[in-house]
């Protein structure tokens, strides 16, 4: 029987964006989008994962961002900070999802590639920790999801199943990544792909329903 199921963020519960109100044309920061996006996702994509993994912090990010395009570091964390801030579920009725699915007895808890802006800004924003029953964030945790190494265990879960005597067996990942290389398969970790909203609001209502 599950035991508890995980839910990715970035995809699966939100399609939200980094700044992504900024894509009104007639917001008045809207001119730094381009700027701002072009310095994180192509010419410094290479930060990413330090990001997500906790060896870089937003302050870092922003600093270094405002340094290379000339934008005022207070304008892009406070844009960033409203996005992070607004950010809304992509299923209506998220809440009453994940009542029936812990009036089952089972655990539901967002497990996310992301950084320290999702524990500061949208996690209290959201009060998601009132929502949900535990949040993971590779961020406090030094790991992604798909980590390759090691080979034999799944450190971003580790914790958390073992603080509850439960085995991979005993879970399941909602993600809008696939199992690329057949890990969670071979370990017994059900992954379920998550494609799309409808997806999304499918799987939430079989375990709703589960006995």
């Amino acid at each position: 029987m599950t035991k508890v199921v995980f839910i990715d963020w970035n995809k699966t519960l939100s399609y939200d964006l980094f700044w992504g109100h900024l894509q009104d044309s007639s917001h008045p920061n809207h001119t730094h989008l381009r700027s701002i996006e072009k310095w994180l996702f192509a010419d410094n994509r290479e930060k990413i994962n330090p990001w997500m993994r906790g060896e870089m912090s937003v302050n870092d990010i922003v600093t270094q961002m405002s340094r290379d395009t000339g934008i005022d570091e207070t304008i892009i964390i406070d844009e960033l900070r409203t996005s992070c801030e607004n950010m809304s579920f992509s299923v209506e009725g998220i809440q009453s999802l994940l009542d029936g699915i812990q009036n089952n007895g089972i655990k539901v808890v967002i497990a996310t590639d992301n950084m320290d802006t999702f524990s500061l800004y949208t996690v209290p924003a959201l009060h998601l920790d009132e929502m949900f029953d535990a949040i993971l964030n590779s961020h406090n945790m030094g790991h992604l999801k798909d980590d390759e190494y090691p080979l034999d265990r799944i450190p971003f879960f580790d914790d958390y199943l073992v603080a509850n005597g439960w085995e991979y067996s005993d879970a399941v990942l909602l993600d809008d990544s696939p199992d690329k290389d057949g890990k969670y398969a071979r370990l017994g970790f059900e992954r379920i792909l998550i494609d799309s909203p409808e997806a999304l609001r499918r799987s939430l209502e079989r375990f709703a329903r589960a006995e």
